[in-house]
């Protein structure tokens, strides 16, 4: 499929087009001058990529990028309140919202959510669910490993008798909302009772944990433990992803190219503004559960020099960046989608209301 290797053949046609668009707003000196440090709070699956990105950047110019990793929701609290410079989120707000609050978002990266387990004897991968089994795992209605409807559709694996034990998130979580929307659309049960939430109020009994590093470290430490997370997190601590059924009846492994398939066949980048839906769709070799990471940033910055510094830093992020996010297990963005964020850049104003020239 030669639409999931754009990463590395159309890198310098990214850094081309951004480049290009960036230029007609440029002065002589892109990181001439030092700034202060700016902080940002929010979905805690970036801090990984900000810590690699900020130890670069600074490097480069001066500017230190202060990250606390929390989950969206705080992100999104923390952005509207004008309290921090920028708050990456995963749950989107809707144009209304950023609006009212005087806020400008963009989308920064690609990621998935993976389901893991900790099965005695099954290693990664082997496992395989379809949402139904995983939506009646979540109820509450398949309560041992070797009930007769996983065994059906695992047929090679000896699996045992073993209490199945369920790990989520105790705050809002995109995680969470990305497992509950793969559910709701796919499993009527779900749907009716349960929904699509950040925090649902799980039917069954549940372990909760703090954040992702916690669910991870829960669940493989857990026998009979199922649970969610960034599928980047799987594979760096060896846990066990389950294989999901997607739209079109493909048990798939998460990875960088089946999440690349469903951004790509959702028309990601394609459709303007328009924020597509990522959970489910079309596409042989598309991950059913995939996620943006947005940043929220100020609308009329009060502290234009913080403004013009984290402008400067999602810049050179665009234009450097892709191969340490690749790293990180993200999946960077098209190289239209980067250039189209160049334009949005210009809806954050100075004093004078006209756009922030951020690169002086």
């Amino acid at each position: 499929m030669h639409t999931i290797q754009f990463s590395m053949r159309h890198f310098s046609t990214r850094c081309a087009v951004v480049l290009s668009v960036a230029l007609l707003l440029a002065s002589p000196s892109l990181f001439a001058e030092t700034a202060p440090q700016i902080n940002g709070t929010g979905g805690s699956s970036t801090a990984r990529v900000f810590a690699q990105w900020n130890f670069l950047f600074t490097k480069e110019s001066g500017i230190k990028v202060d990250f606390v990793a929390a989950n969206s929701g705080v992100g999104i609290r923390e952005a509207i309140a004008h309290r921090i410079d920028f708050a990456p989120t995963e749950i989107p707000l809707s144009s209304e919202e950023l609006a009212k609050n005087e806020l400008v978002q963009f989308p920064l990266l690609i990621g998935g959510v993976a389901v893991i387990v900790n099965i005695p004897g099954v290693p990664p991968g082997a496992l395989s669910l379809s949402s139904i089994l995983l939506a009646n795992i979540f109820l509450g209605e398949i309560k041992f490993w070797n009930d007769e409807a996983i065994r059906a559709a695992n047929p090679n694996l000896n699996l045992p008798k073993l209490p199945i034990k369920l790990v989520v998130r105790e705050t809002p979580a995109s995680t969470t909302l990305g497992l509950t929307s793969f559910l709701a659309k796919t499993d009527p049960t779900w749907a009716s009772r349960i929904g699509a939430k950040d925090l649902p109020l799980w039917p069954a009994p549940t372990i909760k944990t703090a954040t992702v590093k916690v669910m991870g470290e829960t669940v493989k430490s857990t026998p009979g433990a199922i649970g969610y997370l960034n599928y980047d997190e799987a594979f760096r601590n060896n846990l066990a992803y389950v294989k999901l059924r997607n739209r079109a009846g493909h048990y798939l492994k998460p990875s960088q190219e089946s999440i690349l398939a469903a951004a790509s066949a959702a028309g990601l980048g394609r459709t303007g503004d328009k924020i597509p839906d990522l959970i489910n769709v079309d596409g042989q070799g598309s991950w059913p559960i995939v996620e943006v990471t947005y940043i929220l940033v100020d609308r009329n910055p009060k502290n234009v020099e913080r403004a013009r510094s984290t402008l400067k830093f999602f810049f050179w992020a665009f234009m450097q960046g892709d191969a340490m996010a690749l790293d990180t297990g993200f999946v960077p963005l098209p190289p239209g989608v980067q250039a189209r964020n160049i334009g949005i850049f210009r809806d954050v104003h100075g004093p004078d209301n006209s756009p922030l020239d951020y690169l002086r």
